[in-house]
């Protein structure tokens, strides 16, 4: 191609077309000028779409971490709902005689009450995201403020759980049921030589229970006990709710970004 421009351009000098050779030159500076322009067109189509493929790997990573999220509050739910169930039936078995002393499986039941919990905040693909500088990969800004919105609220959630689970339940509940419960280490031992109650450790636990002041603090316990899950499920339920109305939303986006 450059030589035949040059056998163009030697044949009109030589036959002394001035004009004509200035048309043709005006005419091959706007070919390569055309060429460069399609050139930076077409880098930029690349470019554009190498980062449209960016921002559907981040957004599909963060809703799959949401999703992971939900299993976990699915799976908070429904512990929180039978240790409420529980601790709701102790009050009411309580207060038909006013003592423990009556209640079966006393020991069992506040066993049952005696675990703890973490948040189930997973943002490992929005924390990369932050630390890369890449935010703005996301174009549609609303879809951005509101994963953050959802993430400072999941941060609040989890420090709240930690402090009342380190103030609240270790600082309060925990030792108080620990002190009128023999611990039960059957879901964490196979041995059947391990697995034993004591029946003078138990007789000794009813009878401290019969003192006003001790059946008072185990009382205030399972009471505290109910009152912080019951504010965890509300707090489960509402998350639940959110994380839907994401993963919705993100997908929403996935599927317009593809077409």
């Amino acid at each position: 191609m450059l030589h035949l421009f040059k056998r163009i351009r030697r044949k009109l000098l030589v036959e002394k077309r001035l004009s004509n050779y200035i048309f043709y030159a005006i005419g091959e500076v706007l070919l390569v000028v055309i060429g460069i322009l399609l050139a930076i067109q077409f880098s930029n189509l690349n470019l554009k779409k190498a980062e449209i493929e960016k921002e559907i790997w981040y957004l599909d990573n963060i809703a799959n971490d949401m999703f992971n999220q939900k299993d976990g509050l699915l799976n908070l739910k429904d512990y929180y709902t039978e240790t409420l169930g529980i601790a709701k039936d102790l009050l009411l078995d309580f207060k038909k005689n006013m003592s423990y002393s009556k209640i079966d499986s006393l020991s069992f039941k506040l066993n049952q009450l005696m675990g703890s919990d973490t948040y189930p905040n997973i943002d490992n693909t929005y924390r990369e995201l932050l630390s890369s500088g890449q935010v703005s990969l996301i174009e549609n800004d609303s879809l951005v403020l509101n994963i953050i919105d959802f993430y400072l609220f999941t941060d609040e959630l989890e420090n709240i759980y930690k402090v009342n689970q380190s103030q609240v339940f270790y600082g309060e509940v925990y030792s108080t049921l620990n002190k009128y419960s023999e611990v039960d280490i059957s879901h964490f031992v196979e041995e059947e030589n391990l697995l034993f109650e004591d029946k003078e450790a138990q007789k000794y636990i009813l009878s401290e229970l019969e003192k006003p002041n001790n059946r008072l603090a185990l009382t205030n316990a399972i009471k505290t006990k109910i009152l912080v899950i019951s504010d965890y499920l509300l707090n489960v339920n509402e998350s639940l709710n959110l994380v839907d109305k994401m993963i919705n939303e993100i997908d929403d986006e996935i599927e317009l970004l593809k077409e």
